[in-house]
C-alpha cells in the first residue's frame, strides 16, 4: 500500500533527545524500533535509550512517517539533540491515480550537421588491475598489496563481490594471528607501524606484547556509559557542600543470615528511622525542599566494573523478608542491564555496605539528588561497627545529623523492636 501525508504542506518534526531524569545529561540509543520510512502513531514506542544506568522506551509525541534517522544504534547524543527527523501527518491510502492516454509523437526530423572534424587520440595511461569481482578500488588496493583476488575468492577466503574493507581486513589477517589481530584493535595501533617493525614476520600475541611493553604502550579501555553516568554525577556530587561523622555502632543484637543479611536489616532499620526525621527524606531544589512521605532508600551495587544505586521504595511500609526478596529481584536486573528508570529514581539516602569485604571503616560520595550516604563497615568480633555518615549540609545542618546517628545507635539497640522485626519477616 503506498501512503503520503494529508495536508498540502506536509511539515517536518524533529525528535530529540529525551531528558528522562533531572541528572540525565546524555543518552545512547540502544535500538531502533522504527526504519526510515515507517509511519507512527502518536505514543508509538520509536526506539529504546540507555541513560543513567537504566535502558528506557521513547514514545512519539506526534504521528507521521519516519523521514531520517539522525543518530545510528550505539551512539550517544547529548539531551536536546535532534535524532530523528518526522514528517507530520495522517497516513491515508494514496488513490490511483487515471493513466492518461498517451498522444502520438510525431517522429523529429533531425538536423543534418557535418560530422565533427577527428580529434587527436591522446594516449591514456592505463593501469592493468588484477582479475575478480570487485570495486575498483578493492582491486587497486589487492594490487598495490599483490593479493590475487580472483583466487582468492575462489577459495572462499575474500566475499565476492569484494570491497576495499575486505581487503583491508585480509592484509591484517595475513600478517597477524586472532589474538594478535585482536590487541591490535585494543591498542589501537598502526598496522603500518607494525609490520615497518616486523617486516615479513607473522605476529603473534607474544611478540605484540612484547612490543607494546618495550614501547611503554597503554592499552585503551573504553568507559561504558554507566561508568561515564557515574563519573558525571559524582563529579557534581562532589561540589555539594558536605560533612562528614563517624560513629561505631554496636549491631550485636541483629540475628542476620544469607536470606536476610545485614545490609537488609539496615535498609529496614535505616528506613524506620527516617520516618521520625523529614530532613532524610528529603531534596533540595534551589529554593525549595522536597520531602517525600516514605523511606526511599538507595543501595549501593557492584555488578563486574559497574556500580548500580537501585532503590527500594517505602521500606517503612515492608517487612524484612518483602526488602530482601526485592533487593534480590533489584540486583538480578542489574546483572541483566535491565533496571528501569523507576529503579534507580526516588532516593534521599543511600546504603554503602563494603564490610563484607573486611573493610573496617571508609567514606563515600553523596550520590548526586541525595542527601545522605552510610558507609558501613566491617563488623568485628564484638558486633561493633564503624559507619560514617555524609551529609548535604544545604539539607542536613550538625544538629539534625547528629540526631539522626543517635536515634539509629538507639535502634539497633532496642531488643524489643529487632524481636518486632524478626517475627515480621
Amino acid at each position: 500500500m503506498s501512503v503520503y501525508l494529508a495536508g498540502a504542506k506536509a511539515m517536518d518534526y524533529e525528535v530529540l533527545m529525551p531528558q528522562f531524569s533531572d541528572t540525565m545529561e546524555r543518552g545512547k540509543i540502544v535500538r531502533w524500533l522504527k526504519k526510515e520510512g515507517d509511519y507512527v502513531e502518536k505514543g508509538e514506542v520509536i526506539a529504546e535509550i540507555e541513560a543513567e544506568k537504566a535502558v528506557m522506551e521513547l514514545q512519539s509525541f506526534k504521528k507521521g512517517t519516519i523521514k531520517r534517522i539522525l543518530v545510528s544504534e550505539g551512539q550517544e547524543v547529548e539531551v536536546g539533540k535532534p535524532i530523528a527527523i518526522m514528517e507530520l501527518g495522517e497516513r491515508i491510502e494514496k488513490p490511483k491515480l487515471e493513466e492518461k492516454p498517451k498522444l502520438e509523437e510525431k517522429p523529429k526530423v533531425e538536423e543534418r550537421k557535418p560530422p565533427p572534424p577527428p580529434k587527436e587520440i591522446e594516449k591514456e595511461k592505463r593501469i592493468e588491475l588484477p582479475p575478480g569481482f570487485a570495486s575498483p578500488y578493492a582491486r587497486l588496493l589487492a594490487k598495490e598489496k599483490g593479493i590475487d583476488l580472483k583466487e582468492l575468492q575462489e577459495e572462499g577466503r575474500l566475499p565476492s563481490p569484494t570491497h576495499a574493507k575486505d581487503i583491508e581486513e585480509f592484509e591484517k589477517e595475513r600478517y597477524f594471528t586472532p589474538k594478535a589481530l585482536e590487541l591490535l584493535r585494543e591498542y589501537e595501533l598502526s598496522l603500518e607501524e607494525l609490520l615497518k617493525e616486523f617486516p615479513n614476520k607473522k605476529i603473534d600475541e607474544d611478540l605484540f606484547l612484547a612490543y607494546v611493553e618495550q614501547k611503554g604502550i597503554p592499552r585503551r579501555v573504553p568507559v561504558s556509559s554507566v561508568q561515564k553516568s557515574l563519573i558525571s554525577n559524582l563529579s557534581k556530587s562532589f561540589v555539594i557542600p558536605h560533612y562528614h561523622m563517624y560513629e561505631v555502632f554496636d549491631l550485636s543484637l541483629i540475628p542476620w543470615d544469607k536470606e536476610i543479611t545485614l545490609t537488609h536489616w539496615l535498609v529496614k532499620i535505616v528506613g524506620d528511622a527516617m520516618q521520625f526525621f523529614e530532613r532524610l527524606r528529603a531534596v533540595y531544589k534551589e529554593d525549595h525542599y522536597l520531602v517525600y512521605p516514605s523511606s526511599n532508600v538507595g543501595l549501593a551495587i557492584a555488578v563486574g566494573d559497574e556500580l548500580y544505586n537501585p532503590v527500594i521504595k517505602e521500606v517503612n511500609r515492608k517487612s524484612l523478608r518483602e526488602i530482601a526478596q526485592e533487593v534480590r529481584e533489584l540486583r538480578k536486573r542489574a546483572e541483566e542491564g535491565k533496571l528501569s528508570l523507576e529503579d534507580i529514581r526516588g532516593a534521599t539516602l543511600t546504603i554503602s555496605n563494603l564490610g563484607m569485604f573486611g573493610i573496617r571503616a571508609f567514606d563515600a560520595v553523596i550520590p548526586y539528588g541525595q542527601v545522605c550516604i552510610i558507609a558501613v563497615g566491617m563488623q568485628e568480633g564484638d558486633g561493633k561497627t564503624h559507619m560514617t555518615f555524609t551529609f548535604d549540609h544545604r539539607v542536613i545542618n550538625g544538629f539534625h545529623g547528629a540526631l539522626f546517628v543517635k536515634h539509629l545507635k538507639e535502634k539497633v539497640l532496642d531488643k524489643n523492636y529487632i524481636k518486632m522485626l524478626k517475627k515480621g519477616a
